[in-house]
């Protein structure tokens, strides 16, 4: 097939039964609900520098070098 003959088959209109019809299958489309889940994850300590903090070893049971970090997490978007 030329070049040309596929110009003209892709201006050429489509016959009645290849056309969409909007009025067949209508689905009411339901709300996108979007949840947000929060969630801590632990993420290393930053100082106002933006350097690490060091773990302090005086303390044994509490862990200087991590923060929990509040996590928003959005629930996955429904494709149309």
């Amino acid at each position: 097939m030329s070049w040309w003959k596929k110009v003209i088959n892709f201006f050429k209109p489509l016959p009645a039964d290849e056309l969409p019809n909007p009025l067949k299958d209508v689905k009411k489309e339901e709300p996108v609900v979007k949840e947000v889940l929060e969630e801590t994850e632990l993420v290393r300590a930053r100082n106002k520098k933006g350097r690490y903090v060091a773990d302090d070893p005086s303390t044994p049971d509490i862990n200087e070098a991590y923060t929990t970090v509040k996590v928003k997490k959005k629930k996955k978007k429904r494709k149309k």
